[in-house]
C-alpha cells in the first residue's frame, strides 16, 4: 500500500505550498573536471544516484474528498530529463551573473503532479566549471533517513567517468481512488482521532508556538510596529535575489581561540556586525538596545539516541533556539560576548551536538541540515522571529560530485513567509560559504550584505588585537 504522509509533512502542503519560495531548500555547487563537460554523462549520474533514494522518484498523491492524508507513491511517468535542466550564463559569465540566475529559479514554482525537485546544470563559468544548483521540497525532508538532494550527489570518492549500469527502475503502479477511499474510511474507523489530528489547527499553533523558545524569555516578545524590524519583513512576495560571500574557516577559528568561544559564536558575530553596518548604511539609526530575534536551528541529542564507543551522539533531531543578535551594540567583542553567551545557554539547556560529531552524522550533511532547519522554522509562529540563520559544519576534505571536484558549496537558504532576509552558512575544505535570500523588494541590494561580512570579519580581528 502507498505510504501516508506524516502529520507534518501534510500541513507543509497545506495551501498552495508548491508555488511558495518558502517551501524548498537549495544548494549551489561549483564543480571542475580536467576535461569538458559530457552532460549526457552527467544525466546518467544522477539517475544512477537516484537508486539509493527511491523518494525523489514519487510524488503526492491526494485521497479523493481529503478524507485522509495524501499519499506518496511511484510516479508511473517519471521523466529524468524534466527534472535535470541545462541552462547558461551569458559572457563573461562571474558570480553576480550566477546569483542573479540562481534567484530567478529559486522563484520557478515546482510541479504538483510531479516528484518535487529540480536540478540545474549551469555552464558559462570561467575556467569551464560547472554550477549545479538542487532545489528540494521541504516535504521530501520528513522522516529520519531523508536527505537533501544536493547530499545525494555528493560522495567522499571520484565517481568513474563511464557510469556503472543500474538497474531498470520499475515504478509500483498506483493504487486506484477506490483503494484509496476505502483504506481512508478503514483508518477513520481503527483510529477516529485521525479526523481530529487533521482538522485540529489549534493543536498545530500552539506547538508553532511553544516548540524551540526556550530563549524567548530574555527578549521582548511584543514589540510595536515599525522601525528597524520592518526592515526584514514583508507583507507579500515580490521575487528574491541571492547574494553569495565566502571567509577562510581559519580566521573564524583563530578569532574562536583569541575570545575563548565556538566557532558558530564568530560566524554569527561576524554576519551580526554585517547586519549592523548594511543597516547603518540604510540611513536607519540604531540603539545599542536594538536587538534582532534571530531563529538558529541547533541538533540536538533525542531521548532514544546513543553514543558510540568514543561517546560521541550517533544520531540527532532539529530544535529551534531564539536568540538575540545585538545589532546595535558599536563594539564587536561586546556583540561576540552577548552571542556567545546565549549561544552557550541554548547548548547547556539543550544537550547540543558538538560540530565533530555533526558533521559526521550521516543525515545531517550541510546541504541536510540546511534544509532541515527551514523545515523546523516553518513551524514557529512568523511574528516570534526576525531572521532565520543555519550554520551547518561540513566536511574540511575535499569532495566530489561524479567525476569532477567539489571546489565550493553555497547554501541556498529558503525564504519564509513573511520575511524578508535568509541566511545560510555552511564550512568545507577550509572555507565557509554564506548564501543570502531576500525579498527583491524589501532588501534589492542584498549582495552588499555579503560584501559587508570581510568587513566585519576584520573588525572583529582588529578588536582581539
Amino acid at each position: 500500500m502507498a505510504t501516508r504522509l506524516a502529520t507534518a509533512d501534510a500541513d507543509l502542503m497545506s495551501g498552495d505550498a508548491t508555488r511558495s519560495r518558502s517551501r524548498h531548500s537549495c544548494s549551489l555547487a561549483l564543480v571542475s573536471r580536467d576535461e569538458p563537460w559530457d552532460l549526457d554523462r552527467v544525466m546518467e549520474f544522477v539517475d544512477a544516484r537516484l537508486a539509493d533514494a527511491p523518494r525523489f522518484r514519487q510524488r503526492i498523491r491526494r485521497v479523493p474528498f481529503g478524507l485522509a492524508r495524501a499519499v506518496w507513491v511511484d510516479d508511473p511517468d517519471f521523466d529524468l530529463s524534466f527534472h535535470v535542466r541545462r541552462s547558461a550564463l551569458p559572457a563573461p559569465g562571474g558570480m553576480r551573473q550566477l546569483a542573479d540566475l540562481v534567484a530567478r529559479l529559486v522563484d520557478r514554482p515546482l510541479e504538483p503532479g510531479r516528484p518535487l525537485w529540480e536540478l540545474y546544470l549551469i555552464e558559462g563559468l570561467p575556467d569551464g566549471r560547472l554550477a549545479v544548483l538542487t532545489k528540494t521540497h521541504h516535504v521530501l525532508m520528513g522522516g529520519r533517513n531523508a536527505v537533501d538532494l544536493a547530499q545525494v550527489l555528493m560522495s567522499d570518492e571520484r565517481q568513474a567517468a563511464e557510469v556503472e549500469e543500474v538497474a531498470t527502475w520499475t515504478p509500483v503502479p498506483p493504487p486506484g481512488d477506490g483503494v484509496l477511499v476505502l483504506d481512508a474510511l478503514m483508518t477513520i474507523a481503527t483510529d477516529p482521532l485521525e479526523l481530529v489530528r487533521r482538522s485540529a489547527r489549534l493543536v498545530g499553533m500552539v506547538e508553532r508556538a511553544t516548540r524551540g523558545l526556550a530563549g524567548a524569555i530574555s527578549l521582548t516578545v511584543l514589540r510595536p510596529p515599525g522601525g528597524l524590524f520592518d526592515m526584514f519583513r514583508t507583507p507579500r512576495p515580490r521575487g528574491s535575489r541571492v547574494g553569495l560571500a565566502a571567509f577562510p574557516l581559519t580566521r573564524a577559528r583563530d578569532l574562536a581561540r583569541s575570545y575563548d568561544c565556538k566557532v558558530n559564536d564568530v560566524v554569527l558575530a561576524v554576519l551580526c556586525g554585517a547586519l549592523r553596518s548594511w543597516i547603518l548604511s540604510c540611513g536607519h539609526p540604531l540603539t545599542t538596545a536594538d536587538t534582532l530575534r534571530m531563529i538558529v536551528p541547533m541538533a540536538v541529542t533525542s531521548e532514544v539516541d546513543g553514543t558510540d564507543a568514543s561517546g560521541e551522539a550517533t544520531s540527532a533531531e532539529i530544535a529551534s533556539a531564539l536568540i538575540g543578535m545585538p545589532v546595535g551594540e558599536p563594539n564587536p567583542r561586546m556583540r561576540l560576548a552577548q552571542i556567545s553567551r546565549e549561544t552557550r545557554t541554548q547548548r547547556e539547556a539543550r544537550e547540543a551536538v558538538g560540530a565533530k560529531s555533526l558533521a559526521r552524522l550521516s543525515g545531517f550533511a550541510p546541504p541536510t541540515l540546511h534544509a532541515l532547519g527551514s523545515r523546523a522554522a516553518i513551524m514557529l509562529p512568523s511574528d516570534s522571529y526576525d531572521l532565520v540563520v543555519t550554520n551547518a559544519p561540513g566536511p574540511q576534505h575535499g569532495m566530489f560530485w561524479g567525476d569532477g571536484r567539489l571546489d565550493a558549496v553555497y547554501p541556498i537558504p529558503a525564504l519564509l513567509d513573511g520575511q524578508a532576509l535568509a541566511v545560510s552558512m555552511s564550512s568545507y575544505a577550509g572555507t565557509i560559504f554564506c548564501g543570502f535570500t531576500s525579498d527583491r523588494q524589501a532588501v534589492p541590494d542584498v549582495e552588499e550584505i555579503g560584501e559587508l561580512i570581510s568587513s566585519a570579519l576584520d573588525e572583529l580581528s582588529n578588536a582581539a588585537r
